[in-house]
């Protein structure tokens, strides 16, 4: 009897709990099944490449076309889906580097660990990033909504992070950060896109790229430095306070 009494007590309360319950219920699966759908536009693009269609998306999740309008809207919310899925792997890829770069010998290491990680996934993909890149979607945003680019510079600006507070404990400036890390990720993306159109071919392997990218990496990082009068020592842990000095 006291169930019933504190049911009909207040109707309107129970009714909105049951129907956020299945709200939330029925989100969790939306949220899957455009996962799964985002996971399949990956492997179709794979196979297909630029000339993928929305009927070889569909026929690779196994769906109709209508339900990945139903989805994603459109073609460009589906091509937005899988940036985020392939900025999902970007951070995936370099997590765990991020998590040990306090512990790792040097802060060289970390640089390419996480260049080799970018570079693999890059190698697995490449039809993928060629993809957003051709239809503009390999591009930060304003709102850093978690695309490819924008996972991209979520890594480098965490480094970034660690730099610019050794840069403060020697009362260093710091207003050339985000110059920096913005100059890193535009030379990269430029070298990734020459990369993927034909300079593989023309001889430049993954350790070739990797090798370049960090060293065009430490080129700006060290351009930089010079003229706020610092050295950032490569063979240091970034954790090390003695990671950057006074000339």
């Amino acid at each position: 009897m006291s169930v019933i009494r504190r049911i009909s007590a207040k109707p309107h309360q129970v009714q909105k709990r049951v129907f956020d319950a299945r709200n939330t219920r029925w989100d969790d699966h939306r949220l899957v099944v455009r996962a799964e759908l985002s996971d399949a536009a990956v492997r179709a693009i794979d196979r297909c490449g630029q000339g993928v269609s929305m009927e070889d998306i569909a026929a690779e999740a196994g769906v109709s076309k209508p339900k990945l309008y139903r989805h994603f809207g459109d073609k460009a919310g589906l091509y937005r889906a899988v940036g985020s899925r392939l900025g999902t792997m970007i951070w995936e890829s370099a997590e765990l580097t991020l998590q040990d770069a306090g512990s790792a010998p040097s802060v060289d290491e970390v640089f390419g660990s996480l260049i080799r990680s970018y570079v693999r996934l890059v190698g697995k993909h490449p039809a993928v990033v060629r993809f957003l890149i051709s239809h503009k979607m390999f591009q930060y945003s304003v709102s850093g909504d978690g695309g490819a680019a924008d996972e991209l510079r979520s890594i480098v600006e965490i480094l970034a992070d660690q730099f610019a507070t050794h840069l403060r404990t020697i009362d260093a400036d710091t207003s050339t950060v985000p110059i920096v890390v913005a100059s890193i990720l535009g030379s990269g993306l430029s070298a990734t896109e020459w990369w993927l159109d034909g300079g593989a071919e023309q001889g430049v392997d993954d350790e070739l790229f990797v090798a370049h990218l960090q060293d065009t990496t430490w080129g700006i990082v060290e351009a930089a430095s010079r003229r706020l009068g610092v050295d950032f020592s490569r063979d240091r842990s970034i954790s090390d306070p003695g990671l950057v000095t006074r000339r």
